[in-house]
């Protein structure tokens, strides 16, 4: 094969990222396709953080086996009933019934619902935040089937026009296929004027009496942020309730945050957008949601919107005997002694290993976080099939460095053999001296894709890198997310980096 052994250098130029097409008379083929961008080096080094707050780590401790759940429930005739009480509830987890912890009645009491409400969905399709839409997707399952009746539901994108992708409906069937099948469109990000945009569409639609709610998705990156007040207060005038949510830039994750291209925002710049984002939905009456927790919990973030608008959900919460299990190997159910009551979908807060594993998954959208990577390493994660190999360590255009690969099963992801895989991952890393002081960093994502006949003859993905440094005897901390899922293996290992002459 031509490709054999053949290094693909990143577009930054940076001799720290490889990815490499690997063939051998004994080795599963190796298929890198689709990464995007400029790809990110090791990250310049930044002095390790001192203890964490011990009142803080208590609190997770004690938290980490607590299981919340939010629901509404229904009658026969799709009226909401809120006046439920705590021993007409019954709690199971695999099958076990399970004590609650605590139980909040919903805020609406008498489940009243003035008028109709037109709720759209903005989000963000100009390429830049589609690391985080299958979270999105998921989590807007649940919201769909916990709002009210007189919802009229519409689903639009933007980049640097408005994408009408359903328009408003009672229908949430059609609400739903829209919402998953939005797909990427090139364009710019013109958050402001495509909001400006939808504002006009929903006043032709509705009265000027009736509610109308705004749920944004993007980055934030618009340079045309100083028009965040007029939308504003155009929002109030029309009767137009904002809520934000921040996401990730693709920029920021292709590229990385310590990376130097003029392809970044000044921090300045970034910060500006961002304040003007969050300034959008406040001012307009609504909330703003920010930070990774946003992402990996985006099941509560729309909790909190459709507990805002609405006030229907029940709060009930029990202690799991095991946090460490993943969502799949975990069958929760509500049941109500109420009769002919329906409980609707869950909006569920787990705790799979989250102390740990969120600081794996805010590392990689933070530099900062970065540095307690080190931290993280109480549990083992194995959720996906990998494989790390650490090779010799060599020069290369004089630098001593070290080697190593890493190979993914695609059986051990979503579609496989009969569909095929298209995902994305994430590599962080640490390479730490004898004294757990940090030597080198690393972050970065790639795409993947394999068709079913490439599984099928026995392809993998595998991924290649190298971490320069002095020769010495280091601790190797590597961990792999698949962000359709935020599924991690962790690997860490002892290396030496001596001099081959």
């Amino acid at each position: 094969m031509k490709d054999e052994g053949r290094r693909m250098e990143s577009a930054a130029g940076s001799p720290g990222v490889r990815f490499r097409f690997i063939l051998g008379p004994s080795v599963v083929l190796g298929i890198l396709l689709s990464f995007t961008g400029i790809m990110p080096a090791q990250e310049t080094q930044t002095p390790p953080r001192t203890q964490e707050n011990p009142q803080r780590d208590q609190r997770i401790l004690v938290d980490v086996n607590l299981v919340t759940l939010r629901f509404t429930i229904r009658d026969q005739q799709g009226r909401f009933l809120n006046t439920l009480t705590r021993d007409q509830f019954r709690v199971f987890e695999n099958q076990e019934q399970k004590e609650m912890a605590f139980f909040e009645a919903p805020s609406n009491k008498g489940a009243t619902q003035a008028g109709p409400l037109f709720l759209a969905f903005l989000l963000d399709v100009s390429g830049s935040t589609f690391a985080t839409r299958s979270e999105e997707i998921i989590a807007a399952q649940t919201f769909f089937d916990n709002i009210h009746q007189v919802t009229q539901l519409g689903i639009f994108g933007f980049t640097d026009k408005l994408i009408p992708f359903q328009d408003f409906t009672s229908e949430r069937g059609p609400a739903l296929k829209a919402f998953a099948e939005a797909r990427q469109h090139l364009g710019q990000t013109a958050i402001y004027d495509s909001l400006s945009q939808l504002m006009d569409r929903m006043g032709n639609r509705a009265k000027q009496s009736d509610r109308k709610v705004v749920i944004l998705v993007s980055d934030a990156m618009d340079k045309a942020y100083a028009k965040w007040r007029a939308l504003a207060a155009k929002a109030k005038s029309n009767n137009i309730t904002i809520y934000t949510i921040l996401v990730p830039s693709a920029a920021q994750l292709y590229i990385g945050n310590a990376a130097d291209s003029e392809a970044l925002p000044s921090q300045a710049l970034k910060a500006g957008q961002e304040e003007a984002f969050a300034r959008l939905a406040l001012d307009s009456g609504g909330k703003s949601f920010a930070g990774f927790e946003t992402i990996l919990d985006f099941d509560q973030t729309l909790a909190q919107i459709d507990d805002d608008i609405y006030g229907n959900l029940y709060s009930v919460g029990f202690y799991t005997d095991n946090p460490y299990l993943d969502k799949t190997e975990r069958q929760i159910r509500v049941e109500t002694l109420q009769q002919g009551a329906k409980v609707s979908a869950l909006f569920q807060n787990l705790p799979e290993r989250l102390s740990q594993k969120k600081k794996y998954i805010s590392a990689l959208f933070d530099a900062g976080s970065l540095s307690r990577l080190s931290e993280a390493t109480g549990l083992q994660f194995e959720e996906i099939g990998a494989e790390l190999d650490v090779l010799p360590s060599d020069r290369e255009g004089g630098q001593l460095g070290l080697p190593f690969r890493i190979k993914i099963s695609p059986f051990s992801l979503r579609g496989s053999r009969k569909e095929g895989v298209r995902t994305q991952f994430g590599i962080i890393g640490l390479l730490l001296d004898r004294q757990g002081r940090e030597v080198v960093r690393l972050r970065e994502f790639f795409r993947a894709s394999l068709s079913p006949k490439e599984i099928e003859v026995g392809r993998a993905i595998i991924y290649t890198n190298k971490l320069f440094a002095p020769p010495g005897r280091y601790d190797l901390r590597l961990a792999v997310l698949e962000l359709a899922s935020w599924r991690v293996t962790a690997f860490q290992s002892p290396v030496e980096i001596v001099e081959n002459r």
